[in-house]
């Protein structure tokens, strides 16, 4: 068995590299039917995403598989890109190694976001793709699918994908720990630019009663509500607006407070001091910071948040031992686990062919020891000789296969010996 890797990601190689030769479904379709067309015995599976492109290739031992430099070669042609713009940013892995970074990538320990979670999904669409254009084998096949085990395995031991990363989606996070449910509740954002909309996106997820956006351009005050449901209020309708909402993310650009104490106490008074979370991400502050001192009212600048964020990745760069140690583990068992499966049908096939051997052998000296015998006679005695041997093997052929599938290469090496020594398979 032999495992080969090609291609470039967010550590070798610019965003200009990478978007030169990414591919989308219909460019992976059509690369794979060429890489099929000019390796037939080889197997491949294309992962594209704004971080990385990678080729993955196997092959069985004896079969030949295409060199670095002919998959350099391959993604120069395929996007026409000079070769020598890309071949310095190709990185390239064999064998184990293979195994090991792949399981990293799914596992996210590769991301440019350590534990974000839209890598391994997009490991799935590359093996789904490489599925429905069959260019993949029992190989590939195995190796994608405890590739996605494996994954998933990391970020369920470890947790390395718990806690957000940005101060927007800290912001919302924080909102679901002080609410309990949010169809009955407004929320108001103060601001329509890139953080609003961003935070808007992230709110999106809490399915609101209400958003209402407003802002000092009210033609962007719309833009923005369009896009997420919500409405659009004039800047000038702000007391109202903090009175009716129970959860106000604030991102203008104002170089002075918009709310001060003593409008927000009016504000309080009027909302009969229902609890309100107030998350300013404004950089300067919108909120006076004694707002927050006020009963029923959470204020939160962008400096808690960003406390949060930063607690949040600490966390993160914590689990990464515990998901080293893991896929350090699942690597070795994958690589014995391929291993034994080869071995498997190798000696699975020299059992079929010693079976055949026989079988034909007895079926011909039947035949000629009776020669008055009908062609349909001769017929129904070569399938009764080869049902009777697919009964005989199925248990052993069975028992091989479920042990060389199931992670158990011990028990997968003792029947194979076992086989070997008693058929005289060597």
């Amino acid at each position: 068995m032999k495992l080969l890797a090609v291609g470039v990601d967010h550590h070798s190689s610019s965003p200009a590299i990478r978007e030169a030769i990414a591919f989308n479904e219909s460019k992976s379709a059509a690369a794979l039917e060429s890489l099929k067309t000019l390796y037939p015995n080889a197997e491949f599976v294309i992962l594209s995403t704004c971080n990385r492109v990678e080729i993955y290739i196997a092959a069985d031992e004896g079969t030949m598989l295409p060199t670095f430099e002919e998959i350099a070669q391959f993604l120069s042609d395929f996007h026409e890109v000079p070769a020598a713009n890309l071949r310095e940013h190709l990185v390239k892995y064999h064998d184990e190694r293979v195994i090991h970074h792949l399981f990293r990538v799914a596992a996210s320990l590769e991301s440019v976001v350590l534990g974000e979670g839209q890598i391994l999904g997009q490991v799935k669409e590359a093996y789904q793709i490489a599925d429905r254009n069959r260019s993949i084998g029992a190989i590939l096949h195995t190796l994608m699918r405890e590739t996605i085990r494996v994954g998933k395995k990391v970020r369920e031991a470890t947790g390395i994908d718990q806690g957000k990363l940005s101060v927007a989606s800290v912001a919302v996070d924080l909102a679901r720990d002080v609410f309990d449910t949010f169809h009955d509740k407004t929320v108001l954002v103060i601001g329509a630019g890139k953080m609003g909309d961003l935070t808007l996106r992230h709110l999106a997820d809490l399915k609101p009663g209400r958003v209402v956006v407003t802002n000092r351009d009210l033609s962007k005050a719309e833009t923005a509500a369009a896009r997420w449901n919500g409405v659009a209020a004039q800047f000038d309708k702000l007391y109202a607006l903090l009175i009716d909402a129970d959860v106000v993310v604030s991102t203008t650009a104002s170089p002075t407070p918009i709310v001060t104490l003593e409008h927000y106490q009016r504000v309080q008074r009027a909302r009969r001091n229902r609890l309100t979370l107030i998350l300013d991400i404004a950089v300067p502050r919108d909120f006076d910071e004694r707002i927050g001192d006020l009963d029923q009212v959470l204020l939160y600048h962008v400096d808690d948040l960003r406390e949060r964020t930063l607690a949040n990745l600490g966390r993160r760069k914590k689990a990464i031992d515990a998901g080293e140690k893991i896929i350090e583990h699942e690597t070795a068992t994958c690589t014995a686990l391929l291993r034994h499966q080869r071995t498997a049908g190798t000696v699975l096939r020299r059992l079929g062919d010693y079976a055949d051997d026989i079988r034909l052998r007895e079926v011909e000296r039947l035949i000629t020891s009776c020669p008055d015998l009908t062609e349909r006679q001769r017929e129904a005695i070569d399938r009764f000789a080869l049902r009777l041997q697919n009964q005989f093997l199925h248990h052993p052929r069975s028992a091989v296969r479920t042990a060389a599938e199931t992670h158990s290469p011990e028990h997968a090496h003792s029947l194979l010996t076992a086989l070997k020594h008693l058929f005289r398979l060597d």
